[in-house]
């Protein structure tokens, strides 16, 4: 009984590390709602297996496989923008111009004064001190002062548009196509990113930059 317990924590422990290296976490963070699945799901995989004594250790093992693998296919659906707002949800503008959006503030749940705390926690004492607010996917704010204008926009992940990025910086995908076609580059589908900053322009990288030689292809800055 108690070497089966033993045996459990240690491939426990030795399987949720090989989940996280796999999957790119380096610690258990719930920091988007994928992620708290996860943490409550191997909590109950690994937990559950070692105070149920009929529960062989290949169960556990079998589990924590199955479980990776599903996560895999999950980060493959993340490269669809439909199945990833789905999956990871969208990052949205609760206040702009210092004006709430009301619709959006309470879509998201939030209550003025439970916002005012999260404002504190970000050193502002005042919505007349606020210009734009992102809520973002894990559910702490992001807040621009008034008067500063330093903001960017993420406006392509891994070959994904985000639309709401574009809607949040007040632009249009057909303006991101065709700014990233004054660029040379005519598919957003083959970048890996793409930052756009009012103030200074664009942050490009291609998927297929040449990493090894260092030069200008693989990262791009280009001012409007």
């Amino acid at each position: 009984m108690v070497e089966s317990i033993v045996v459990k924590i240690l491939v426990g422990m030795l399987g949720v590390l090989i989940f996280l290296r796999i999957s790119g976490k380096t610690q258990m963070a719930q920091l988007t709602p994928l992620d708290s699945v996860n943490a409550f799901v191997l909590g109950a995989l690994v937990g559950g297996s070692i105070y149920s004594p009929e529960m062989s250790v290949w169960y556990l093992v079998l589990a924590l496989g199955v479980w990776t693998v599903f996560n895999m296919l999950i980060r493959f659906l993340l490269r669809f923008k439909h199945l990833r707002r789905l999956i990871k949800g969208d990052t949205v503008m609760i206040v702009r111009d210092g004006k709430i959006d009301l619709r959006e503030f309470r879509r998201n749940g939030l209550e003025m004064e439970q916002f005012r705390t999260m404002l504190r926690e970000n050193g502002i004492f005042s919505m007349l001190e606020v210009d734009d607010v992102r809520f973002e996917t894990n559910g702490r704010l992001t807040v621009s002062r008034r008067g500063d204008r330093s903001q960017s926009y993420l406006l392509v992940n891994n070959g994904a548009v985000l639309e709401s990025s574009l809607r949040n910086a007040g632009k249009s995908e057909q303006w991101l196509k065709e700014s990233l076609g004054k660029l040379g580059y005519d598919d957003p589908g083959d970048l890996f990113c793409v930052e756009w900053t009012p103030s200074q322009g664009f942050y490009v990288t291609p998927k297929n930059g040449d990493a090894a030689s260092g030069d200008a292809a693989r990262e791009t800055v280009v001012s409007n």
